[in-house]
């Protein structure tokens, strides 16, 4: 097998992969619409945004829903770059406006891309947290679409200038834990859980990134 033919296997087994949590998500909230889906993990560098999009390009494609994307983890953000967006918007802007207003077309169909602002670093450096509720846009993107993904912050380690991811945790329907294996200790994993569920959010699993089977004997 070619290089290129390896990478093409890899890409289609990651799309069916995405494809299979899909179908697992709907069936843990029930084929609820409209729902609210966070993306979190435990640490930082595990994968989460880069599967926040995925999901979210996922189930535009599907034809089943119309579907928003939101980038809440406005400290360190990317979910702009896997649909070459660039942040367009202040922090100003995206706590006053409406989200019909904000939001970019991502190149998919019925899929809605909302970036963190391109000013928080310096406006979170002279005010302290952040100057918005998340709520507001969250209960917004409800109203007006079938799915909302929300990407967030990592749980560990706090910031006083992010998003708490554990706050979001608690708003929305479901949370999808992202774990790097072999990397993130099993002990953050399970405190970052304890601490979710504490606040009330329902887990609906953990997607285990990098994931290698055992190989047989």
């Amino acid at each position: 097998m070619t290089h290129n033919e390896q990478r093409r296997r890899q890409t289609l087994e990651q799309i069916a992969e995405v494809k299979r949590i899909l179908s697992a998500t709907e069936y843990a909230l029930n084929h609820k619409t409209p729902a609210t889906l966070l993306v979190t993990s435990a640490a930082r560098g595990e994968g989460k945004s880069l599967f926040a999009a995925a999901l979210a390009a996922a189930a535009a494609q599907s034809g089943r829903y119309r579907v928003a994307a939101l980038d809440l983890n406005w400290y360190q953000p990317a979910l702009h770059r896997f649909f070459g967006l660039a942040q367009t918007h202040t922090t100003q802007q995206i706590g006053e406006a409406d989200l019909r207003d904000l939001v970019c077309q991502s190149g998919e169909d019925s899929l809605d891309i909302l970036t963190a602002p391109s000013d928080f670093a310096d406006q979170s450096r002279r005010h302290g947290p952040a100057l918005t509720s998340p709520a507001r846009l969250i209960r917004q993107a409800r109203d007006a679409y079938d799915l909302v993904v929300i990407d967030s912050a990592a749980v560990f380690p706090t910031n006083r200038i992010m998003l708490d991811p554990v706050m979001l945790a608690g708003i929305a329907d479901g949370v999808v834990l992202v774990i790097l294996t072999a990397a993130t200790p099993r002990q953050q994993v399970r405190k970052a859980q304890k601490i979710m569920e504490s606040a009330g959010a329902n887990i609906l699993g953990a997607v285990a990134n990098h994931w290698q089977p055992a190989a047989r004997g």
